[in-house]
């Protein structure tokens, strides 16, 4: 399998994102270390890696839009390989959550029609490969804290902020 990767420079940020020719595979905020990701994705897949900077164009010109407080649509054809339907079923509601709004684990939850599976939400969603386009972070806890994120809890705050208009990241 080929795996192609680019390093998306966003302002004092970036991001790290990968495909195959099914869709986009991963995107990492920040400065991961992304020697273990290849080696995971060399170990699990037999993956190829080639950089190819001219494949994310489209996004990181919506990566940046985003970043700038610009509501973006992320329909992009995604490669979930690996997921659980469990973890889909999180996703696609996650996805369905409108910009700028928030939601808790518990309504997650209970719109997948497991009311009691809270905490495996937020375990689905610490797992979303791809942070912004599949939106985990509009999901928090009941108490409205902001509960976990991949990236960080900096992070979460930042987009929630962003997508309140109180905070421009570019």
């Amino acid at each position: 399998m080929k795996i192609y990767y680019a390093h998306i420079e966003l302002g004092q940020n970036a991001a790290f994102v990968s495909a195959t020719e099914a869709g986009l595979l991963c995107l990492l905020l920040g400065e991961p270390e992304i020697s273990l990701k290849f080696q995971a994705w060399e170990e699990k897949f037999g993956a190829t890696f080639i950089r190819d900077d001219d494949r994310f164009g489209d996004l990181a010109v919506d990566l940046a839009g985003y970043f700038c407080g610009l509501q973006m649509d992320f329909g992009y054809r995604l490669d979930l390989r690996g997921s659980s339907v469990f973890e889909r079923m999180v996703w696609d509601k996650a996805i369905q959550i409108p910009y700028g709004q928030v939601r808790s684990y518990k309504w997650v939850a209970e719109q997948i029609h497991q009311p009691n599976a809270a905490k495996a939400v937020g375990r689905a969603l610490w797992a979303n490969p791809l942070p912004i386009v599949i939106p985990c972070h509009r999901v928090i806890q009941k108490d409205l804290s902001i509960g976990g994120f991949s990236a960080g809890a900096g992070w979460k705050e930042r987009l929630l902020m962003l997508e309140r208009g109180e905070l421009r990241i570019l």
